[in-house]
């Protein structure tokens, strides 16, 4: 307590000056998704699609009818076709039919359920199914994820990897966001010298600055360094004018 200054200012009070003295940034821009990392979204992400875009199997295994699942023991019927992730199978389910089908591929219509192929004996062109099999099992509906008109993200929201993905998915190329905060810096002392200079009696690296730097570089903002202001309150006083 002996360097206490009683006409200090307390940290709390030192604070909130410096909030009154700043306002939040509300400029936004336009940019990729390339250049959306850690931006901070500034309006609604509104999906124009459903995620799932398509009803599709959660499994590779064989699509069938709910109706034609064996309420007990096992059931034979005929395979009529492949659907493919991406190739959807031509045609449709008819009584005591199926199609092999992919994971990610669009069921055929009248399909309905997916049997998993480890629950599947498979003779040529028929296959036996078995098992506890329930009606709409291992199925993806259109939209189960993601309905086309929902909000994914909001404004405020710091872009994450996972974010870009999800966007990415959605079928949007380009984001609103936040103009970044601008910030100048430096460091103070006479003492102070930079790296690679030679340090004389009483002088000291300038490693504060490197510090701030890199703290925020973190935070996303437009740096300006305005390197390092010596001890003279007309210089200092210069620099936070400028």
């Amino acid at each position: 307590m002996d360097d206490f200054d009683p006409s200090s200012l307390s940290v709390s009070d030192a604070l909130a000056r410096i909030q009154s003295g700043i306002s939040p940034v509300r400029e936004h821009e336009t940019v990729s998704l390339h250049e959306a990392l850690g931006r901070i979204l500034a309006g609604d992400i509104v999906s124009a699609i459903n995620v799932p875009s398509g009803t599709n199997s959660a499994m590779d295994g064989y699509a069938i009818r709910g109706d034609d699942i064996p309420p007990h023991g096992a059931r034979e019927l005929r395979v009529i076709g492949t659907s493919w992730a991406g190739r959807p199978m031509d045609g449709a389910l008819q009584p005591g039919t199926c199609a092999r089908i992919m994971t990610g591929a669009i069921l055929p219509p009248g399909a309905d359920t997916v049997v998993i192929q480890e629950q599947v004996a498979r003779n040529g062109d028929r296959v036996r199914i078995q098992g506890n099999i329930r009606s709409g099992d291992n199925v993806r509906r259109a939209g189960e994820d993601i309905a086309a008109g929902d909000t994914v993200l909001g404004p405020g929201q710091r872009l994450t990897p996972a974010d870009i993905g999800l966007i990415a998915s959605l079928g949007i190329g380009n984001v609103s966001v936040y103009r970044r905060p601008r910030v100048a810096f430096f460091s103070t002392g006479d003492e102070l010298r930079s790296i690679g200079d030679r340090l004389e009696p009483g002088n000291i690296y300038d490693s504060n600055r490197y510090t701030l730097y890199a703290m925020l570089t973190r935070l996303g903002a437009e740096i300006r360094d305005l390197g390092v202001v010596r001890d003279d309150p007309a210089a200092t006083e210069q620099a936070f004018i400028e």
